[in-house]
């Protein structure tokens, strides 16, 4: 069963300037996906984040307007695989009769869709434990939050008479 991600953002990698999309697991090892992508599909994410509007409908904003105006919807898309360092990803619709379909997407316009159409990003397990990691910045955070959330249900639940011999 694919695993529900969450779009940490794009980030530029330095020295070649190469964007690379970051998806983390919501849940369980919070292991991260990087994948590498085009500058023109960069700025087209970065857009639908930060929801930028644009004087025209941008390929993407179209994109989702048509499916809708035929009566379809966008459900979910999968990032599946990783073959000879190209990743895949399956972008899936509902037609209005209910029936699902499954399209070949790349991943950077798969999730470019998925930020307009406000759908989940999911990965297969075996892509995650193929070339998932766990960013140490974001353990120490999720370690801080978590102490924090303990703190709050610790105060929440504490009686003065606990204190007392």
């Amino acid at each position: 069963m694919a695993v529900e991600m969450e779009l940490v953002g794009v980030k530029v990698r330095m020295p070649a300037t190469t964007p690379v999309l970051i998806l983390r697991e919501i849940e369980g090892g919070r292991r991260s996906v990087p994948i590498f992508i085009g500058g023109p599909e960069a700025h087209a994410i970065d857009l639908a984040v930060s929801e930028t509007a644009t004087a025209r409908p941008m390929t993407h904003d179209l994109f989702v307007e048509v499916v809708s105006g035929l009566g379809a919807h966008f459900e979910r898309v999968v990032v599946t695989k990783l073959v000879d360092g190209t990743f895949y990803a399956d972008l899936v619709t509902v037609t209005s009769d209910g029936e699902e379909r499954v399209f070949s997407a790349r991943p950077s316009d798969a999730v470019a869709l998925a930020v307009r159409a406000k759908i989940p990003i999911y990965a297969e397990p075996a892509l995650i434990d193929e070339v998932g990691f766990v960013d140490e910045e974001d353990a120490e955070a999720a370690d801080e939050d978590d102490i924090v959330e303990e703190l709050r249900k610790f105060l929440d639940e504490v009686n003065p008479e606990d204190f007392q011999p």
